[in-house]
């Protein structure tokens, strides 16, 4: 009788850890099940959006003879030198799937998501490192895996900055925790900053890890004495920061001139990102209006719109935190800090997917303490395969540009620059009478965007109505005065009309301003060879390849001038480079 009792408790706790590995070993099965239906059909998904400026047609990717110049170069990011940004590691890991596979897209998309695998499981090495039980890390893993998100930065090539400064960032401060009690601290320091450094390398965002470390020592058992803490940190702090002053001072002319050149107020940026913070939140926990162009204005008074509900629920998270356990505060301010460059420097766009990257790392890992609830644990396997199922749902609208910026009409039907888009995703499929009404309807909701005229003017001109497309160039051109895409296509314009003598006119004022810009030049010496000044021309183009050399259009124009003036070697050399 006296042993009855002792034989059931047995069986029940072998029951329970019975159960436990079960559940265990089926959140092991989820995870890849998981990422296969998310990611499975995206690895032959085209080019998207930003990369065609910064992979398809930038040229620099195309030779490791740049690796070195990316660190010193700013605006080698771009085919377009106005879009330059300091992110020199980012290009080599471009660079290298362009030596591997060219431009098939697979080799890029593949990277993309092994970088997003390494992240995974550096969210569920840092859970174990603060004391979550291996299920409960595996669950965090899995939570920042398959989050719907997520979607972006693994599918969205240009979106790689955000994984791989997510990796350098997870993996510096894994290798400071590692070294708080470890008697190789040095080497842990050393590991840690070397993840620094390639994290920024990646993206600025990054800078904010010192924060972070700090945060930790409040937040984590240690010495009592703050001056015993910073004695073990100055290492890493002091050397955080020489990284941080050298990547400035590298980039400072395309940094400075971001910050110099705010896009809104300061006042405007604060209250449009308090109520950012809000929405960010609301797409944390229930991820079904992801797009890549949100709904989201600017709010210029902290009296308008939900700006005042948002500071108050802000505040009252923070009260709770503040009553809470120091490790949910640490996690908190962990998932808030990669939010702040972005909340503190005003940027064009308002809100992002993908800035919620490193922040989904932290909440998984406050949320998965909540897996050792035996009873509960297959309901948040359950939970996983859900937001696995809708995170293929969101990938599935990445499989073309069409799709994904009518995806973004739809959910965001007054942002004009998903019109802008959606018209430019129109016109590659052939469908230029829609493109045109994009373009409008853009035109209507921000009439003061230049790109907006110049996209409608070219639309238009592909449809054949010249005329209208003529106002709309001028249109831009009234906007943005001396815009020199509108400028050009305005001239092409006026010699598809034959009227090169207008297109000199036009041209002129502008060559005196920007007497080294290739595509002026081009455009200068097909204007000059309809008015027969075929010298004047040749010396055109010959300037257009010294400056871009090799360069298709140029060399093209060059050969057609040649062979009309009867050179024919010199013809057939041309076109062969143009070729």
């Amino acid at each position: 009788m006296t042993g009855s009792p002792g034989v059931s408790g047995s069986l029940a706790e072998r029951d329970r850890v019975g159960t436990s590995r079960f559940l265990l070993v089926l959140l092991c099965l989820a995870v890849p099940v998981g990422l296969g239906l998310v990611y499975g059909r995206s690895l032959e998904y085209p080019f998207q959006y930003d990369d065609y400026h910064s992979i398809v047609e930038n040229p620099h990717i195309r030779s490791l003879d740049n690796l070195g110049p990316y660190f010193l170069h700013p605006e080698m990011f771009s085919a377009m030198p106005e879009r330059a940004m300091y992110r020199p590691l980012l290009l080599v890991t471009y660079a290298l799937n362009h030596r591997v596979g060219g431009y098939r897209p697979l080799g890029y998309r593949l990277v993309n998501l092994g970088l997003h695998l390494a992240c995974a499981g550096l969210v569920g090495l840092l859970a174990r490192a603060l004391g979550r039980s291996p299920g409960a890390s595996l669950f965090a893993a899995g939570l920042f895996a398959l989050h719907p998100v997520q979607v972006e930065p693994v599918i969205y090539l240009s979106s790689r900055s955000e994984s791989l400064a997510a990796l350098g960032y997870l993996g510096a401060l894994l290798a400071y925790l590692y070294g708080r009690g470890s008697a190789r601290r040095s080497a842990w320091t050393a590991v840690s900053l070397s993840a620094f450094t390639a994290g920024l390398l990646a993206k600025s965002t990054v800078i904010v890890l010192p924060a972070a470390v700090l945060l930790a020592e409040w937040g984590l058992p240690g010495e009592r004495s703050w001056r015993a803490r910073m004695r073990r940190l100055w290492p890493l702090l002091a050397g955080s920061a020489v990284a941080g002053l050298a990547y400035t001072a590298v980039g400072w002319e395309w940094l400075g001139s971001s910050l110099g050149s705010p896009v809104r107020a300061p006042g405007a940026q604060v209250w449009t990102q308090a109520k950012a913070a809000i929405y960010y939140l609301g797409l944390l926990i229930m991820p079904v209006r992801l797009s890549v162009e949100h709904g989201f204005t600017v709010t210029q008074s902290p009296a308008a719109g939900p700006v005042p509900v948002a500071l108050l629920l802000l505040a009252s998270a923070a009260f709770m935190l503040a009553r809470g356990s120091r490790t949910d505060a640490l996690l908190a301010g962990w998932a808030v800090l990669p939010l702040l460059p972005s909340s503190l420097v005003p940027l064009n766009v308002l809100v992002n997917d993908h800035r919620l990257y490193l922040t989904v790392a932290f909440v998984a890992i406050a949320v998965a303490p909540l897996y050792r609830r035996v009873r509960l644990r297959a309901a948040w396997v359950s939970g996983l395969l859900l937001l696995a199922i809708l995170a293929a749902q969101r990938s599935a609208v990445w499989q073309s540009e069409l799709s994904l910026w009518e995806d973004a009409v739809r959910k965001g039907p007054g942002m004009y620059r998903a019109h802008l888009h959606l018209g430019g995703a129109l016109e590659k499929a052939g469908r230029n009478n829609e493109a045109v009404r994009s373009y409008e309807r853009a035109a209507d909701l921000a009439p003061e965007a230049v790109e907006v005229w110049y996209n409608l003017g070219n639309a238009l001109r592909q449809v054949g109505r010249a005329e209208e497309a003529a106002a709309a160039y001028r249109r831009a051109l009234t906007v943005a005065e001396g815009y020199l895409p509108a400028l050009l296509n305005l001239a092409g314009l006026l010699l598809d009309q034959d009227l090169p003598e207008e297109a000199a006119v036009l041209l002129e004022p502008a060559l005196l301003k920007a007497s080294d810009h290739p595509e002026l030049l081009l455009q200068v010496g097909m204007v000059r060879r309809r008015q027969g000044r075929l010298n004047e021309a040749e010396a055109m183009y010959r300037r257009t390849l010294i400056l871009r050399p090799g360069w298709g259009q140029a060399c093209y124009a060059l050969a057609n001038l040649c062979f009309d003036s009867g050179r024919l070697e010199e013809a057939a050399r041309y076109y062969e480079t143009a070729l």
